[in-house]
């Protein structure tokens, strides 16, 4: 074996392509760290603003609800014994269908404002959300406008398993739209819930009457039972569920069908003919300017006329459809904050509770047991596609 000696005064020279070869891998690993560097600072935004986010809705749901407790105890009045007492004597449930993309733009601003005073407040979705209260009625795939029908109905057959013998009325209502409780709960404690009545804002559309139901509507707690147990598997009835199917007609059709009342909210307070549930928002009722129009769908189907300004709607106003959750916070403060000095709203006496004869007086029915369907489909000479 032999070696070959470099002289000590010779340099190894390392040959191009090696020299190369680091040189490009510095600048390979110089990318990736700035390219992993960049990811995480893009992750870690993404995380902030979402943090921010939710820390900012929790901020707002909180801030309005102390805001809310210290409005009340800041003006104690005789009126808050009588609060008190419909809010014992007048159970309602709440039943607002919403979907996963509206929980957090809208839904949870009805439990931040006007649902909070319902005695039961349910968002009915296809998503299961445990902060929010919603429960899944039907599946992600029928969470459709054109599926409306059948999700409400799902939803009330999930309220009558549940929750029938705890309450006395049951509200359904959209994520868009803003009530006022207190007004909801004077206005139904005439009424006995053991009567079949539904209460809204009337339509008639093909000669058929029936409440709006953006405008939300309130089931007693007899209309359900009947709603239930008589029409909602009787086709004859019923509607049976399918797409585009129109929700507030039909829930009319099916509640006339088994003899509950239909009872136009304009006549449910004594002395106050005015519309109390509004199927569009207060801005269209109130707008001045020549480009904001009352819809022509309301105009042709409201048995009535649609007044615009002041006189458009009761001073015990329910229900506003439309509403947008910077206007449902608007409304909190105008009604349970905002005060004009010196100006003082008496207290009002609870309204006399009416008979049975004195309600079908007020809101007259051509149902019999015996004659069959009160409104038949069959014979109501419908579009094709109805």
């Amino acid at each position: 074996m032999s070696f070959t000696l470099l002289p000590t005064n010779a340099y190894h020279v390392r040959p191009a392509c090696s020299l190369f070869r680091v040189q490009l891998h510095i600048l390979f690993g110089f990318v990736l760290g700035f390219l992993m560097a960049l990811g995480t600072l893009l992750l870690y935004n993404h995380y902030q603003m979402e943090t921010v986010q939710q820390r900012q809705h929790t901020t707002a749901t909180e801030y309005w609800q102390t805001g809310y407790m210290m409005a009340l105890q800041e003006v104690a009045t005789e009126a808050d014994t009588v609060q008190q007492q419909l809010n014992e004597r007048v159970r309602v449930l709440c039943m607002v269908l919403t979907s996963p993309s509206q929980h957090a733009s809208h839904a949870q601003h009805v439990k931040a404002t006007w649902g909070k005073r319902c005695t039961r407040l349910l968002f009915l979705s296809s998503e299961e959300d445990v902060e929010l209260g919603a429960v899944p009625v039907v599946e992600s795939e029928a969470d459709t406008y054109d599926d409306l029908w059948n999700k409400t109905r799902e939803g009330f057959r999930h309220v009558y398993e549940r929750y029938f013998d705890d309450y006395d009325w049951f509200v359904k209502a959209d994520d868009d739209t803003y009530m006022v409780m207190e007004n909801l709960r004077y206005m139904l404690y005439a009424y006995s819930p053991e009567l079949p009545i539904y209460f809204g804002y009337q339509l008639v559309r093909y000669g058929v009457p029936y409440m709006s139901g953006g405008a939300a509507y309130v089931l007693s707690k007899e209309a359900l039972r009947r709603f239930m147990t008589q029409a909602f598997d009787n086709a004859t009835l019923c509607p049976r569920p399918h797409k585009f199917g129109i929700e507030d007609f039909y829930m009319g059709v099916c509640l006339q069908n088994v003899g509950v009342q239909l009872a136009d909210a304009r006549f449910a307070v004594s002395g106050d003919n005015k519309p109390k549930f509004m199927p569009l928002d207060l801005h269209t009722y109130m707008a001045t300017d020549n480009t904001t129009e009352i819809s022509e769908w309301l105009l042709t189907m409201t048995p009535h006329p649609v007044e615009r300004g002041l006189n458009c709607c009761s001073n015990y106003s329910i229900a506003f459809h439309y509403t947008s959750p910077w206007r449902m916070y608007m409304y909190e403060y105008f009604i349970y904050h905002f005060r004009a000095f010196g100006v003082q709203h008496q207290a009002n006496a609870l309204p006399v509770q009416l008979s049975t004869e004195e309600v079908t007086r007020l809101f007259p029915s051509n149902y019999s047991a015996d004659d069959g369907p009160l409104v038949d489909l069959a014979t109501q000479n419908l579009p094709d596609n109805f």
